[in-house]
């Protein structure tokens, strides 16, 4: 079965869509499983939150970052198979964990009043465009599990 193409307006969607995942069961069409997905989604959220642990060359994110991020908010998605900068890449870990670091993350984000951190890829964001970047990156990775 091919990646699913989804679409989440809110953070209550995504929730949703692991509850789906979570009480039916999935089928894994992609490279990782629910941990992995929800490891590596909660990383990059806490990372708006708390600094990101890593860094792009200016010159990426000057010349591309901007481009790609005006790409990926219009299109509402995001290229398939693109490395992870992630190091090291989520491995399969305790899969309640996973998912509740990733329910964690998202109600962090969305009770956070203060300043946000610039993506290491695009630079300074807005609020607005952070949570339409998690919610298309949410989206990208839960798309290839597919609910039993």
């Amino acid at each position: 079965m091919p990646h699913r193409v989804l679409y989440f307006s809110s953070f209550e969607q995504i929730r949703e869509e692991l509850d789906h995942l979570c009480s039916r069961g999935y089928e894994q069409h992609g490279d990782w499983d629910l941990s992995q997905t929800c490891d590596h989604l909660a990383f990059f959220i806490e990372g708006s939150l708390d600094g990101h642990r890593f860094t792009t060359p200016w010159l990426i994110k000057t010349l591309f970052g901007r481009f790609v991020l005006r790409r990926i908010l219009s299109q509402g998605r995001m290229p398939d198979r693109v490395p992870s900068p992630q190091k090291p890449p989520p491995a399969p870990s305790d899969e309640v964990a996973a998912v509740n670091r990733l329910r964690t993350a998202l109600d962090r984000f969305e009770q956070h009043t203060g300043k946000f951190h610039d993506s290491p890829f695009f630079g300074h964001l807005t609020p607005d465009e952070w949570r339409q970047l998690h919610s298309i990156h949410c989206a990208h990775h839960l798309g290839w599990l597919s609910p039993k």
